[in-house]
């Protein structure tokens, strides 16, 4: 969502007005009170640029938004991925599941793709699986949000 959602500026220490790169709607949110102390730490978008800038790890792997109470619209349509797929029109065409290397698609081009090049790839290592499956999608002509 970080190329999604980005803080156009900093209303008060928790208040933000955003934007959408997509639609260049603009909404207000606060940080969830009981998340604040999350929300204080940056090394989940340190390490994953492409995050939301709300999202943080909660200590158990496990990731939150910290604007869950006030999240815009499109926020609440989203549900949680590792991967999201988007054709040329920026339309969403598959996704996958987070914490896992589950894919869903309902493009039939798109899941012979998967099958054919990423879905036997044997690589262990979580960070470069995810880089070699957005390199082949790219290729392919997709863009991938993780």
């Amino acid at each position: 969502m970080g190329e999604i959602i980005e803080i156009r500026e900093e209303l008060d220490s928790h208040t933000f007005r955003i934007g959408f790169t997509v639609t260049g709607e603009e909404r207000i949110v606060s940080v969830d009170s009981d998340k604040i102390h999350l929300f204080r730490s940056a090394e989940l978008t340190a390490s994953r640029p492409m995050a939301c800038p709300f999202l943080r790890e909660t200590g158990t792997e496990k990731c939150v938004c910290s604007v869950h109470t006030t999240r815009p619209g499109l926020c609440r349509q989203y549900s949680c991925y590792r991967l999201l797929v988007l054709d040329s029109g920026s339309n969403r065409i598959g996704k996958v599941t987070d914490a896992s290397r589950y894919f869903t698609t309902n493009d039939p081009n798109l899941r012979r793709l998967w099958n054919q090049k990423i879905a036997e790839a044997e690589i262990a290592d979580e960070m470069t699986w995810e880089i070699f499956v957005e390199e082949t999608l790219v290729r392919a002509g997709y863009r991938v949000v993780r």
